[in-house]
């Protein structure tokens, strides 16, 4: 089934024209992405799709994993805050150039699920290969070049004086402008690759004096993403006795709004657990999830395939808003963020009406709002849980008492 060609039969959401003339004069109004991404284009080892669950270690074996990296991901956590907290925007500094610098460790469900499509089993194999198993961010409050350049020249007197070693850059562009000149492709760039590739120079002469043929592995130019991802990321590593590996990603905080979300999205469309999922974002993915969902319909694979076609059409047009967005001054209080709407149908109508679905649902207006709602249960539920042993025990002893 051809969602666009049925488009006339009253199939856009009932306030379509109101949210259109918002936004139908931007570039990349209309753009097309025809078929289901097959690759995690928000990662930096892009996961194929269709992991074999077969393949998966156990749960157990994944927290022994997480456990061995306990001790070197705290070292990269204090690098990471030693080296850029004092360049977060607050009240006495507003101008500052970030956001946010936050760092975690791979949770054991993510190890396990990683290794399926891997097909790694033993802990040394996972513990080698696996880059992305302590993880960094520094989400940018302006995109300048010249800002975010001054920002990574810290990594510079590290590099030289051997206490980091920069492995890999991927600088991520959109699918959008592949075949375009470098200076057009180049406009969604955070950093200049004048600067990229001087970190990568310095770090080889760097080996080369110490007697290594290593090089930098460098995808400045060349790396585009289907979801239209803007971001650089890097591999890094702590040397010493027990050297520490992680990836660092460098991103707007326009854009980290939307890869929060997407991030958590792309996971259910590709049968994959998210820790920062709810019940209620759960429900709405099971015609997703759910192999059995459309089993009355004779076209059931075709309405599922129709409808991620086009919400990945619809993630490709978010990000590229997100990164087109002037950057924000600083603020103490948090302020919602406005995502670019969801114009199309994900599902017909007659399939919305008898399965009780809205393709306004998966807006992504709608679906920050659901994520905030499970953070705000979560945080009552914890408390909750804290306090009722206090209660519990001092009823008991009142009843003691008396």
């Amino acid at each position: 089934m051809n969602i666009q060609s049925i488009a006339g039969l009253r199939l856009l959401p009932q306030n379509y024209e109101a949210r259109k003339q918002n936004f139908e004069n931007r570039p990349f109004f209309g753009l097309k992405m025809t078929s289901p991404l097959s690759r995690d284009a928000v990662s930096f080892k892009a996961t194929p799709k269709g992991a074999d669950k077969t393949w998966e270690v156990s749960k157990k074996t994944a927290r022994t994993v997480r456990k061995r990296l306990q001790a070197p991901a705290k070292r990269v956590f204090t690098f990471i805050d030693n080296t850029f907290n004092d360049l977060i925007a607050n009240e006495k500094y507003p101008k500052n150039p970030l956001t946010e610098v936050s760092h975690r460790l791979k949770s054991d469900t993510s190890i396990a699920e990683k290794t399926g499509s891997r097909k790694w089993i033993s802990i040394d194999e996972i513990v080698e290969h696996m880059t992305d198993l302590i993880g960094a961010k520094l989400v940018l409050r302006e995109s300048n070049k010249a800002r975010v350049d001054a920002v990574l020249d810290r990594f510079i007197p590290l590099i030289k004086s051997g206490k980091v070693e920069l492995l890999e850059i991927e600088n991520k562009r959109p699918m959008k402008v592949k075949g375009l000149l470098d200076r057009e492709a180049g406009k969604y760039d955070y950093a200049s690759i004048e600067f990229l590739n001087k970190m990568a120079d310095i770090q080889n002469d760097v080996w080369k004096k110490g007697g290594k043929k290593q090089k930098v592995k460098k995808h400045l130019d060349d790396d585009f993403t289907d979801a239209n991802y803007c971001a650089i990321h890097f591999l890094f590593r702590l040397p010493g006795k027990n050297p520490a590996t992680f990836e660092l990603q460098v991103l707007g905080n326009n854009v980290n709004e939307a890869k929060h979300i997407d991030d958590i999205v792309w996971k259910k469309l590709n049968g994959k657990n998210s820790a920062d999922s709810n019940p209620e974002f759960d429900k709405l993915f099971e015609p997703f999830a759910n192999k059995n969902f459309f089993e009355e319909e004779p076209n059931a694979q075709e309405i599922v395939e129709n409808a991620k076609a086009v919400l990945n059409e619809y993630r490709g047009q978010v990000f590229l808003v997100q990164r087109d967005k002037e950057p924000r001054p600083y603020s103490r209080k948090k302020k919602t963020e406005a995502f670019f709407p969801l114009m199309k149908k994900l599902f017909p109508s007659d399939i919305e009406i008898k399965y009780k679905l809205s393709s306004d649902d998966y807006d992504f207006n709608n679906l920050n709002k659901i994520l905030q709602r499970g953070k705000k249960k979560k945080v009552v539920n914890s408390s909750q849980a804290v306090k009722t042993p206090k209660t519990a025990k001092t009823a008991e002893k009142k009843t003691s008492k008396s």
